[in-house]
């Protein structure tokens, strides 16, 4: 087919000749229109020059396909289907602007220029501007048309409404949804821009041309260099060959052939579409919603037949059982097996279709969001209602019904306003590992209240069918889940488990159990003494107080218990001289209950600077999802930029309470905050064997008050043996010089028939103070030199100093015989806070967990390793045990290093592996 003048081939056009005959003033508004941006468009090819068709013949085969995809009463008088002058204006004009914004504008030239820094030659295809052009094209075209409205002959009621059609082609389905739903209104008649929009969006969709790739790109792009060449290249050979062979049967369903080369343009073309039937898909169901439908085509699968002859080409390279692959997303494999999970994931939907709704609603709307959770113990059902914003057939089908399609992934969903709390689209499988089928009851919300058609089905995995039956029914905007329950689970489990794993809801939410009736807090509760205690509660008769706090910031909710004892007026976290009082709580090791919208979920967060879980407990709730990433079964938060900073967010706010804690019990000074930071650690908690990697840079920038130790300084007269110490918080102690010495792992006494007894290291105080002693007279060290007890923040410092190292020192233990003394020495003044530069060769999970040390030292027997512990292993450098390891680590083989290290350890114990006669 020929290109002809732009006026004679809008003139052609069945739609214009029925325009022509409905209203003479609106055919000729058309007309002038189309002289008016046809020579814009011709100049789009100057900028895209790989493009297709982007020029008013496109928009004239757009134009000639509206008569296909809409139903016949549309081009005829006197039908309910009739449409009038100013939606035939609305779509003729639409088809020819909707790409304007793709050229650059008479006398724009140099405001562009100035705006994007476009260089003197070649800025016609300059990146700067086909970038903002390509992005920018929908507003463009708009704003163009309204600045030169009358010159366009477009009547200013309808600027508007053009507006919204041309942009609808840019716009994902929801977002046309959403925008299109406000009607406007010309001629005394109300105007549906939404079914306008999804009649001119399905024609753009459907229009294969003979004359859709200009003459010479298939040459062009065949010889340019680059991705975006090879792109256009397939994109316009697919065009090519399937040429005009597309056709909208008089049942409605498309049909589409065509003869290919090259596989991959074949298998793009198979990729575009199903795009296309998704889209089709999705304007056919807003055509089902409007008052009056209009679009012939059907929303079923394509009728294909592309081929390469002499050959057969098969779509799918991998394979999937659907059958299988639902069988996955709805097994205890990914829900690990938690009987609540699956109604958390019902009760998730519902917040956020409750969220959606109110975020849609205009205060005049009075929305009051309420989710029902019933548990029938009788029907042995589960029921989840809510009045949010309910689905659309599309939706279901689309979202709701397949399996990892999700709304969230909507670019129209999310917003910058506006974050779903939903993620992966498989939620709603999980059911199926408690129950076994569910009814759907769903209408979906239009911008007000009251009742409307809704719609009904089933869903069951014992019977998987292809098919979906759908029956109408009144319903409220909403949507109702009932789950039959299978036979062997036990209701109330179900429901015990759903408030542990519910924890709060800013939308209200209902808890049914046969009449009874519980209402979830908004937010998260404030911990008492009750959750601590238990049925221990009576302690606090004994003696016992607990502190409580809570903070409700912007972005997290946090609450706090501390269980203490006051003991001459300062606190303590001991029951006796050997335990503290987690040997009264009734959890243990409980740390942090972190949620997310009110929904429990682990989270991996930084360290507190005490044993939070073993003298009390905190709960935290995350108020918004934006940014939050999750395992597959929503169990775990995922480690990201975000997590990791709401995570120190939520210590932050825990360390305010624990500072309030402090002042209100006279203990905010260094020593009562290491005693107490002691006391936390007792039974267990004084982990000190691993390396601290980033703790003290995260430390000494987040609660510097907080971080104290305690120093022993050796030769001052209140030493160690007369348990004198000096405290000092981190911004103290950064001023300090000096030498350190500390033990972190057993000292060996050994008597006359062999090993008498072993001392722990946090006993060994009196041991380090002497040896320290011997050092220091032996090396003549004049600045000051100290000695610190066995905990964590001694490690945060030996680890921080690059040059820290061990020293060994044979002593006599008087009657119980000689002893070896393994001291780990480091300087105030090397201190390096960047864990970069502290030597640490690789960290290594496998037969041995840990990490290794880079170091120089010089022990008994030559030995190029020293075992600092279950975790920490320091390797000397130059030795031929470090180049080893060196190699490993550069090469990534870190399941090797995990053994090699086992070997060492292994040798350490007395028994040497074959493996390292030739490293050691």
């Amino acid at each position: 087919m020929d290109v002809r003048d732009p006026i004679e081939e809008l003139e052609s056009t069945i739609v214009f000749a029925h325009l022509a005959r409905q209203s003479p003033d609106y055919a000729e508004r058309a007309r002038r229109f189309v002289r008016g941006v046809a020579p814009i468009l011709a100049s789009t090819q100057k900028h895209f020059p790989y493009y297709t068709r982007h020029d008013a013949h496109h928009g004239y085969q757009v134009v000639r396909r509206l008569k296909d995809v809409m139903l016949p009463g549309c081009l005829q008088t006197d039908t309910p289907q009739c449409l009038n002058g100013p939606e035939l204006f609305l779509l003729i004009a639409a088809a020819y602007a909707h790409d304007l914004g793709m050229t650059v504008f008479p006398g724009e030239h140099q405001s562009l220029a100035e705006q994007l820094n476009l260089p003197a030659n070649g800025w016609e295809t300059d990146v700067a501007l086909t970038d903002h052009l390509r992005r920018e094209h929908s507003k463009r075209g708009g704003h163009y048309i309204h600045q030169n409205s009358e010159e366009l002959a477009v009547p200013e009621n309808l600027v508007a409404p053009l507006d919204l059609i041309m942009r609808s082609h840019n716009m994902s389905l929801s977002q046309l949804d959403a925008q299109g739903r406000t009607p406007f209104a010309a001629e005394d008649r109300e105007l549906d821009i939404r079914q306008l929009a999804a009649i001119l969006c399905t024609a753009d969709a459907l229009e294969f041309s003979a004359t859709r790739v200009l003459d010479g790109v298939i040459d062009l792009t065949r010889q340019a260099e680059g991705i975006a060449a090879k792109i256009s290249y397939r994109e316009n050979r697919k065009h090519i060959c399937i040429c005009d062979s597309l056709a909208v049967a008089d049942e409605g369903n498309v049909i589409v052939s065509g003869t290919f080369k090259e596989d991959d343009v074949l298998a793009l073309a198979h990729r575009t579409l199903d795009e296309i039937e998704g889209w089709v898909r999705g304007y056919c169901e807003i055509d089902r919603q409007s008052k009056i439908p209009r679009l012939r085509v059907r929303p079923e699968p394509f009728t294909r037949r592309l081929e390469i002859p002499g050959a057969r080409f098969e779509r799918l390279g991998v394979r999937m059982s659907k059958r299988a692959v639902i069988d996955l997303v709805a097994s205890e494999a990914v829900w690990s097996g938690a009987k609540g999970a699956p109604i958390r994931e019902l009760i998730q939907n519902a917040v956020e279709a409750c969220r959606y709704r109110q975020h849609h609603s205009s205060p005049a709307d009075q929305y009051l969001p309420r989710i029902v959770v019933a548990f029938d113990r009788q029907a042995h059902t589960v029921r989840v209602s809510d009045n949010g914003c309910g689905m659309s057939q599309r939706t279901i089908l689309d979202n709701f019904l397949s399996v990892a399609s999700s709304r969230a992934k909507e670019p129209a969903y999310a917003s910058a306003l506006y974050a779903p709390i939903a993620r992966f689209g498989t939620g709603f499988w999980s059911i199926f590992t408690i129950g076994e089928h569910a009814r759907i009851q769903t209408a979906p919300f239009e911008g007000g209240g009251g009742d409307r058609a809704g719609l009904r089905f089933d869903v069951s995995l014992d019977e998987l069918k292809d098919y979906t039956v759908f029956h109408e029914c009144d319903a409220t905007p909403g949507t109702s889940v009932t789950l039959h329950l299978a036979d062997n689970l036990v209701i109330d489990d179900v429901f015990e488990e759903c408030k542990r794993l519910v924890v709060c809801a800013a939308v209200p939410i209902e808890l049914h159990i046969d009449g009874s009736i519980e209402h979830l807090p908004d937010s998260v509760r404030m911990l008492t003494a009750n959750d601590l205690l238990g049925h221990k509660i009576e302690l606090l008769n004994q003696g016992l107080q607990v502190f409580q706090w809570r903070k409700d910031a912007a972005d997290v909710q946090v609450t706090m218990a501390l269980a203490f004892r006051m003991i001459d007026n300062r606190p303590t976290f001991r029951v006796n001289d050997h335990t503290s009082v987690i040997s009264w709580l009734d959890h243990a090791f409980r740390q942090v209950k972190t949620s997310v919208c009110g929904f429990s979920v682990g989270w991996q967060i930084a360290p507190a600077c005490f044993e939070l879980g073993r003298v009390g407990a905190a709960n935290a709730n995350v108020t918004s999802p934006r940014g939050i990433e999750y395992t597959l079964d929503r169990g775990q938060v995922r480690p990201s930029l975000t997590s990791t900073a709401l995570g120190q967010r939520i210590i932050d706010i825990i360390h305010e309470g624990y500072r309030e804690f402090l002042k209100e019990n006279n203990a905010y000074d260094p020593e009562s905050i290491y005693r107490l930071g002691e006391e936390s650690e007792l039974s267990g908690g004084n982990v000190y064997d691993t390396y601290a990697g980033q703790q003290l840079t995260d430390a000494t920038q987040h609660y510097p008050d907080l971080l104290c130790f305690r120093l022993y300084e050796v030769n001052d007269l209140n030493g160690a043996s007369s348990g004198v110490a000096r405290h000092f918080n981190w911004n103290e102690l950064q001023s300090m010089r000096g030498t350190c010495f500390v033990v972190q792992t057993l000292i060996e006494l050994h008597g006359p028939t062999g090993l008498a007894r072993s001392i722990y290291p946090e006993q060994s105080l009196p041991l380090t103070y002497g040896a320290a002693e011997v050092i220091k007279k032996r090396e003549a060290i004049k600045d000051p030199v100290y000695v610190l007890t066995a905990d964590r923040r001694a490690s945060m410092l030996f680890d921080a100093d690059p040059d820290s190292t061990v020293q060994i020192i044979d002593a006599q233990m008087g009657q119980l015989g000689p002893c070896r003394i393994t001291l780990q020495r480091f300087n105030l003044e090397n201190v390096v806070l960047d864990p970069a530069g502290h030597r640490i060769i690789a960290s290594v999970r496998g037969p041995w967990t840990g990490a290794l040390y880079e170091r120089t030292f010089n022990v008994p027997g030559g030995l190029p390793y020293v075992f600092l512990g279950r975790h920490r292993v320091l390797i000397l450098t130059g030795s031929r045990l470090h180049e080893t390891v060196l190699s490993l680590a550069k090469q990534k083989r870190f399941s090797k290093l995990a053994s090699l290290v086992d070997d060492l350890r292994k040798d350490d114990e007395g028994f040497r592996p074959e493996a390292l006669k030739t490293v050691l």
